[in-house]
């Protein structure tokens, strides 16, 4: 009787807090960077619940970048579309010999007899490791009903944390399923095997050498701290914690800017990124998408979209790349609101002119089936 109390009582907290609230953008809020894209953004958001927006589009003929009710150096939590980028740095490091994609866990830290360590980086990345999303524990639990009742960061774990949840979990059929846990390893693992910890990967091998200049990992605490650091919020309005643990930083702890993912969208397109071949489906996810290392590859009327998303307590992301047609999209929002039929209707317009985008406007009816987890 009591837990079922409790449940009732979270329940009712959590119908009002997720309520969208009001102060949402609109079409007066003040807009940065491309006019065009801005007001292109503001047509397929949602109308409520959105309190500030980060879009970058890369077509053939350049990029353009904007924000509404941020600046335009804002940086957002891009959660989830971490792990695609871990992807990436796996891929990077098998090309400086540092991992093949057989290399075990066991291999990288002293896991001794546990199920865990015969599981092989590979297997990491196409989330096919047999590993849970996240795992169990009581103080796990309670760091939930923390978040939902007084909107803290749930993640408080270290990479030695992390480490210690895979070396006691146990491990299923090695069929795709969706794990936070097994990319937070995964991005430790790269770490370790290369000297540096995991901010600092993505500091030395993806953002000096692209010259990204807001595309980082905030350290524990630190993640609102930056004058350019965008408020995440609820659909409801609520102000959340960012979220930056150091444990699961490589399953969705970096905070960008638009210029700088316009930047890394655009290096994938041309394949000069570091570790570019991620992009690359290798094996089937589920029905309608396949999986190269984190990237996932779905059909979209018609054309071949690689995507990812991304979902903090704050923050709503998506990215989408047609490698074909060499466009891009990426949309993070200050939402809890699903921001994928948006970034996919601008995917499906880029670099097209007005009539054209009539033409190519997608049934909302079709977006269903383009779904993924996210942190």
């Amino acid at each position: 009787m009591i837990v079922v109390v409790a449940f009732g009582v979270v329940g009712a907290v959590l119908a009002t807090l997720l309520r969208p609230g009001v102060g949402s953008i609109d079409r007066d809020t003040r807009t940065e960077g491309d006019a065009r894209l801005a007001a292109a953004v503001l047509e397929e958001a949602p109308s409520l619940g959105v309190y500030a927006l980060s879009v970058a589009e890369v077509t053939p003929q350049g990029t353009r970048i904007a924000t509404v009710g941020a600046p335009l150096d804002g940086t957002v939590e891009i959660g989830s579309v971490t792990k695609p980028i871990t992807g990436m740095l796996l891929a990077d490091a098998m090309d400086r010999g540092e991992l093949s994609p057989d290399t075990t866990l066991g291999e990288i830290f002293d896991l001794g007899d546990a199920a865990s360590a015969d599981i092989t980086v590979e297997e990491l990345a196409r989330h096919r490791s047999g590993l849970p999303r996240l795992p169990f524990s009581l103080q796990g639990l309670m760091d939930s009903y923390r978040w939902l009742l007084f909107a803290r960061n749930p993640y408080r774990d270290s990479p030695a944390d992390v480490v210690e949840d895979v070396r006691s979990s146990s491990v299923g059929d090695k069929d795709p399923e969706y794990s936070n846990l097994g990319f937070a390893v995964l991005g430790h693992a790269l770490a370790e095997v290369s000297g540096h910890d995991y901010p600092e990967l993505v500091r030395t091998r993806l953002a000096e050498p692209l010259g990204l200049e807001n595309f980082h990992v905030p350290a524990p605490g630190q993640g609102g701290a930056a004058p350019n650091a965008v408020q995440g919020r609820e659909s409801s309005g609520r102000a959340q914690q960012a979220w930056d643990d150091a444990g699961y930083a490589p399953a969705g702890g970096i905070r960008a800017d638009a210029a700088s993912m316009a930047t890394l969208l655009d290096a994938l397109l041309a394949g000069t990124a570091p570790g570019a071949e991620a992009v690359q489906p290798v094996a089937d996810f589920d029905d309608d998408n396949r999986i190269g290392a984190g990237w996932l590859t779905t059909e979209l009327d018609g054309r071949e979209i690689t995507w990812h998303n991304g979902q903090t307590g704050g923050f709503s992301t998506w990215v989408g790349l047609d490698r074909a047609r060499g466009t891009a999209i990426f949309i993070s929002g200050a939402t809890t609101r699903d921001l994928a039929p948006a970034g996919q209707q601008l995917l499906l317009r880029a670099g097209q002119d007005a009539n054209e985008r009539d033409d190519d406007k997608l049934d909302d009816g079709k977006l269903n089936h383009v779904s993924g987890g996210g942190r």
